[in-house]
């Protein structure tokens, strides 16, 4: 069943909860840019844990950021579920997001006009961990006592199962989905046996794995061409402010040089993985423990390229099938009107 615009809009407004949404808009204030004395601070809302993936962004917005002219670290304000940060975004009580793309686009559907700038990440470190007792295949997803747990219905953590599930001939439509935001919280309900699937970051998979029967049925990476978790976004309106262009662009800037660092410097890397990841016991993780998280990052799944190959218009078009297969977006969006590689190629101009 697809979202009408009315509908849209209201999931996009009460869909985590009109509770959490509103003392989120009282604890922001209704108001984004403030400067503190070093410089701006940009108002950024991020996903409730930070994992491996997230690291380089994330040293981006706290300490590379406020090496470039004019700026302090990013105040970064943590929500579980990814609509409430399109929606912190949306109704203007931040700057820039750190989120999801695909709610990101079923707002511009639903009538809100925003811009995709560029990458938190490329690809994705989410696998799916799956209780082993009872899920052996994908197909045993079907099963009518069986529940995969995701963020949101609709978002990229529900949307990377569906091609895979497609592929394999899967019926959708017997897949019970509920939601739990954030990784942390869906890990803990599968190891509770309240859901017997889950998409967790693999540095997480680790970890589930050390207790019980809890394999790695699928690697999404694998699956896709391209793949796209997390993204910059914000308002045209936003970015129509000449000094907010700049901080577009100087942001990217940030995350750029953090992307080039992070592949080529596991020491940095580790230092940073101690600093941000909220992995239980990251701030005293060894090296040989963080070693094969980067390894991966790097080497696999292609997390941080240095110029951000892969955010083009047509690597987004090319998702959009499975966006509509999922019932996640109507398909009725303009992609090269939201993908806007205008503050990416600004900021690879003024780096290179």
């Amino acid at each position: 069943m697809m979202l009408s615009r009315r509908e849209a809009m209201k999931a996009l407004a009460f869909g985590a909860g009109a509770g959490v949404l509103g003392e989120t808009m009282l604890s922001l204030g209704g108001r984004s840019s403030v400067w503190a004395q070093g410089g701006r601070v940009l108002d950024i809302p991020v996903v409730g844990f930070t994992l491996g993936i997230h690291v380089p962004s994330m040293a981006a917005m706290k300490e590379i950021l406020p090496t470039l002219p004019g700026y302090a670290a990013a105040k970064t304000t943590r929500f579980a579920s990814q609509r409430v940060i399109t929606q912190t975004i949306v109704s203007g009580s931040g700057d820039i997001g750190a989120g999801d793309p695909i709610i990101t686009m079923r707002a511009a559907e639903a009538g809100a006009d925003v811009k995709i700038i560029g990458l938190v990440f490329n690809s994705t470190s989410l696998v799916f961990v799956v209780n082993g007792n009872k899920v052996k295949q994908l197909q045993d997803l079907q099963k009518p006592d069986t529940v995969v747990a995701v963020n949101s219905k609709g978002d990229f953590t529900h949307v990377l199962l569906v091609g895979p599930l497609l592929k394999r001939g899967v019926d959708l439509s017997k897949v019970t989905v509920v939601e739990i935001g954030g990784s942390g919280g869906r890990t803990k309900a599968l190891l509770a046996g309240r859901v017997d699937a889950v998409p967790v970051h693999f540095d997480q998979a680790f970890d589930i794995a050390k207790q019980g029967n809890y394999p790695v049925l699928l690697d999404p990476a694998k699956e896709y061409k391209a793949w796209f978790g997390e993204v910059y976004f914000a308002t045209t309106e936003w970015l129509k402010k000449p000094e907010n262009k700049r901080a577009a662009v100087d942001l990217l800037k940030a995350n750029l040089l953090a992307f080039r660092r992070a592949s080529k410097d596991f020491a940095w890397f580790a230092d940073e993985y101690r600093k941000y990841s909220t992995n239980e016991g990251a701030a005293k993780a060894p090296d040989d423990t963080i070693k094969p998280v980067w390894e991966i990052l790097v080497k696999q799944v292609d997390a941080f390229p240095g110029a951000m190959e892969s955010f083009t218009v047509q690597n987004f078009k090319d998702l959009v099938p499975v966006y509509k297969a999922a019932e996640a977006l109507e398909g009725k969006v303009d992609v090269a009107k939201i993908v806007d590689r205008t503050y990416l190629d600004q900021a690879l101009k003024e780096l290179n």
